[in-house]
């Protein structure tokens, strides 16, 4: 399915300028069409504004896309997976006519792991599909979680609840694995549940993790918590979503470029007058920058470096991120559902050959963990660490590899380490003409794709509200 695309318009790359004569013109720019950027053109778009949706990529989605590569391989950003108690993301989608059913395959079981003689556990994770079976696993695992354990863990999210309401800066600066020994909690609760979690959902240690941030995962999603369920895209994200809301952004007459990098934004005067990208320049009266955090720090550090406004968002610190993707002759599982290799470097993975990619005989993708450990290495020996791991959770992989893709972020994602949340920014800016979107800004849905949708529509409210303050 092509992506809507907007005619460029051919001139001589500017440096910048008092005048936008010449230049292509639009009410508002968002840069980046991930999942922020995407939500943020469409509400614009349905508002009547004239918004130009720019993406440096071939494809939308960001974080949340896909592509063929030039093999003919399916590949995706990374391992994804839907909430069912997400309520902006699927609101997002009604809106632009689309049915989360329809796109996202309802797992409800996860599973935790561990290389053979140690117990591993299926639990069922679906108070909105299997309540009751979610609700008796209580009582099963007892060989993974003893009851003792899970009393504890119980203690533990009781307790770092009611810290996350009453204390929540002092709870950011301890890591969960601090908190939880703080709190006495069972060693098996820190082995088998927060140590995976960890690494496997957000790519950093407990050692590292801040309890804030844990707790902020669960938080905000109280009152929804009895839709909670898990569920898989049934294609890539960029077919399946991302795309089809690119399209609804047209309907509603907005314009969507893909391949159009973003080299700067255009200030002069005292405010931004739109950007200026490798084929010219295009004026607006207002441009969100909808891009990941180091992208948005380069841009935001070219002009504005020594404003006291931006000196936090500047120093909020990045995490990388390290996935896998191998396609396979036959299934390495028997099911598809989210699972975590306890104690290997297979931090979180997916058989995918049965909803994502059901062109394929078999299919694992796999976040691995520590991921700094990754981005460096050839990736025959990213390969080969994952072969030996595998192996040691009896997965049926070696042997079976048909071809295979490392995908790594080095820096795409914000740190949820201790004392980062504080540096958070809002969607707005003192800065004339210039909105902030992306998971990375302030709003209680953390790093999500809730988040990322939350943060868009957020960022579309105040250039709206610039625009009619003919700021």
């Amino acid at each position: 399915m092509p992506a809507p695309h907007a005619s460029a318009t051919a001139s001589p790359q500017p440096a910048p300028a008092a005048s936008t004569a010449g230049a292509e013109h639009y009410e508002v720019i968002v840069v980046g069409a991930g999942l922020a950027g995407l939500s943020c053109a469409f509400d614009l778009a349905v508002a009547r504004h004239r918004v130009l949706l720019l993406e440096a990529k071939p494809f939308v989605g960001g974080r949340t896309s896909s592509w063929t590569d030039s093999d003919g391989m399916r590949v995706e950003s990374g391992l994804h997976r839907v909430l069912g108690f997400y309520q902006a993301f699927p609101d997002l989608l009604q809106r632009a006519g689309l049915n989360v059913d329809d796109i996202i395959v309802w797992e409800d079981e996860i599973e935790f792991r561990q290389p053979p003689p140690a117990p591993s556990a299926v639990f069922s994770a679906s108070l909105a599909h299997r309540a009751l079976r979610t609700l008796g696993g209580i009582f099963t695992g007892n060989d993974y979680l003893p009851p003792m354990a899970k009393a504890s863990a119980a203690k533990l999210l009781a307790v770092g609840l009611e810290d996350y309401a009453a204390r929540p800066q002092e709870l950011d600066h301890v890591t969960i694995l601090d908190y939880a020994k703080q709190h006495d909690v069972h060693p098996d609760v820190i082995e088998h549940l927060l140590k995976p979690l960890t690494t496997g959902i957000f790519f950093i240690p407990a050692a590292r993790y801040s309890a804030y941030a844990f707790f902020g995962l669960i938080a905000p999603y109280l009152p929804n918590m009895s839709k909670m369920s898990v569920g898989a895209f049934r294609g890539g994200m960029s077919e399946v979503m991302a795309q089809p809301l690119a399209e609804a952004i047209v309907r509603e007459g907005g314009a969507v470029r893909t391949g159009a990098a973003v080299r700067e934004l255009w200030w002069t005067n005292g405010r931004v007058r739109g950007v200026l990208t490798e084929d010219g320049p295009v004026a607006a009266r207002h441009v969100v920058l909808a891009t990941p955090l180091d992208a948005a720090q380069r841009f935001v550090r070219r002009h504005w470096e020594k404003e006291t406004w931006c000196r936090p968002m500047l120093a909020l610190r990045t995490m990388p991120a390290a996935t896998l993707q191998i396609e396979l002759d036959a299934p390495c599982m028997d099911v598809d559902h989210t699972t975590f290799g306890v104690g290997t470097s297979l931090a979180c993975f997916s058989e995918q050959s049965r909803t994502t990619f059901r062109q394929t005989n078999g299919r694992l993708s796999i976040i691995l963990a520590p991921a700094e450990k990754f981005l460096d290495m050839p990736p025959e020996q990213v390969l080969a660490t994952a072969l030996d791991d595998a192996d040691r959770l009896g997965l049926k992989v070696r042997g079976h590899v048909v071809r295979y893709r490392v995908v790594n972020h080095p820096a795409d994602f914000y740190a949820l380490e201790p004392g980062q949340d504080a540096l958070r920014p809002e969607q707005a800016t003192p800065v004339p003409g210039l909105s902030l979107a992306g998971d990375y800004t302030r709003q209680v849905f953390l790093a999500t794709m809730e988040g990322a949708v939350v943060s868009g529509r957020r960022a579309a409210e105040h250039a709206r509200s610039s625009l009619a303050g003919g700021s």
